[in-house]
């Protein structure tokens, strides 16, 4: 079975670039370390596996997400991975479904497959979304709806983005008179941490006015306002869940937006060749 005839959010891997292969190799080393890790700390080696698979799919998708906001540089997506591999060796894991959520939202938007949405993937954001609704906060179905209604509004459209992206806002809206609107303390150093992250990344977005990658299943230039668009909207979704109780995943995002950002400064490539 063709999943990439199934979901436009699928993208092939090819392994004779040199980016894609390096990828590969840290995401397999990363689980072979983590698995025997948690195995050494008389975990069961079902649990080991586990947690080794979860490692390995934060990486490979702190990669994915680095790709979708700065498709036209491979090697820039390494530097937030080193960020984030340092930050397991530490910290530990960090959940994977809102990772996943951001991947598809940026995906949408930019299209980097080449295609827009179609029914099957505009259900999984939907689900997804849902899911962040009722297990975390309310505001990630308005962050979904607002993605989903930028698509809506770029050219050429999505056909069903505008009415996916209204239902999932109505959803978040009765999810909040179910919830008590409180927002937690917002550390002094996490806003440093945010406002460095934001300077980083601004020039990204500014800069971004050409752009030679192009999608999957067309082999055509993407578009750079879809590209910049879902920038910004990756720096929404990190302004706007900053301030809540969110979890750790979202420092992940910080060092993506802020790996990217340094990426380009020491490279001098704050404008697309």
């Amino acid at each position: 079975m063709d999943i990439h005839r199934i979901t436009s959010f699928a993208r092939p891997l090819d392994l004779s670039d040199r980016g894609n292969l390096l990828i590969i190799l840290i995401t397999s080393i990363m689980f072979l370390a983590a698995t025997v890790y948690h195995y050494i700390l008389a975990e069961t080696i079902v649990i080991a596996f586990l947690n080794g698979i979860r490692a390995g799919l934060i990486i490979f998708m702190t990669w994915a997400i680095s790709r979708e906001l700065d498709p036209d540089h491979a090697f820039s997506a390494f530097v937030p991975v080193t960020f984030v591999l340092i930050s397991i060796l530490l910290f530990g894991v960090h959940p994977l479904l809102p990772m996943l959520w951001t991947l598809l939202i940026l995906r949408t938007i930019n299209r980097t497959t080449g295609i827009r949405a179609g029914l099957i993937d505009i259900l999984i954001i939907l689900s997804t979304g849902t899911v962040l609704i009722f297990n975390i906060s309310w505001i990630y179905g308005i962050l979904t709806g607002i993605g989903l209604l930028v698509d809506s509004r770029l050219s050429p459209p999505g056909r069903l983005s505008f009415t996916a992206g209204l239902f999932i806002v109505i959803i978040s809206c009765f999810s909040l008179m179910l919830e008590s609107i409180s927002l937690p303390g917002f550390p002094f150093s996490d806003k440093l941490a945010l406002i460095a992250v934001t300077i980083l990344f601004l020039p990204v977005i500014l800069s971004t006015s050409q752009v030679q990658s192009v999608g999957d299943r067309t082999g055509e230039r993407l578009d750079p306002t879809r590209v910049r668009a879902a920038q910004a909207m990756a720096l929404l979704i990190v302004l706007s869940l900053s301030p809540g109780d969110t979890g750790s995943w979202l420092y992940g995002m910080y060092f993506i937006l802020a790996g990217i950002g340094i990426y380009r400064l020491f490279s001098g490539r704050f404008t697309t060749t």
